[in-house]
């Protein structure tokens, strides 16, 4: 009873990464000494990581780069929740409209996600096996499925999991396309390059921890 007493006043940290198949740009935010502009949060660490895609089989922890990533950000972690925030770039994603009414309300959401997929198979003429498909609702007339590659999620799929293994915390991942959006770094992140803007974004779009 008292470790889940301690456990619960352990603030989240919030990894943001900026994710391009070969590259990755990590951020790790964490809550500010003090409060400021930037949603009292801090930077911790930044990285960036070149893990060439090659085959979904290759074990992450077989990459030295990858090995010297956990061994810096292990410290940092402790026992505190880990939320992770992928975000798939414009460029490995494609967007196809979709109707908004397309189905009745009752439809359940297995159901509707494997419509989805098939109708993404035949839009872009591929398996439907090969494809892994998110449906994004932008308003109510407007609504969007937003298609990659099996073998990007699996691979996504991968990190989160070895960040698991490492992690003493509870590690909740997410994985959302960035879309078209564009990024400017606050001012008072000056040490934080531009590069790292879109992970960055990535970690603060989870919202600022509680502290």
């Amino acid at each position: 009873m008292l470790q889940h007493f301690v456990r619960r006043r352990v603030k989240p940290l919030v990894l943001g990464i900026d994710w391009q198949a070969d590259e990755l740009r990590i951020v790790l935010l964490g809550c500010a000494n003090h409060t400021n502009e930037i949603g009292r949060q801090r930077v911790l660490g930044q990285w960036h990581l070149s893990l060439p895609l090659a085959s979904v089989s290759t074990s992450l922890p077989a990459h030295r780069v990858w090995r010297d990533f956990i061994a810096q950000i292990t410290p940092l972690l402790g026992s505190a929740p880990l939320h992770v925030n992928v975000g798939i770039p414009n460029r490995l994603c494609t967007w196809l409209h979709c109707p908004a009414d397309l189905f009745e309300a009752r439809t359940n959401l297995v159901t509707l996600q494997l419509h989805y997929q098939r109708m993404a198979a035949a839009a872009l003429n591929i398996e439907p096996v090969n494809l892994r498909v998110c449906h994004l609702q932008l308003s109510s007339a407007l609504s969007f499925l937003v298609v990659t590659k099996r073998h990007y999620g699996d691979r996504i799929g991968q990190l989160i999991n070895s960040l698991h293994e490492v992690a003493e915390g509870s590690v909740i991942g997410c994985i959302e396309p960035q879309g078209l959006t564009t990024v400017c770094l606050p001012e008072l992140l000056n040490d934080l390059g531009d590069e790292y803007a879109m992970a960055w974004f990535m970690a603060n779009k989870m919202g600022a921890p509680r502290c």
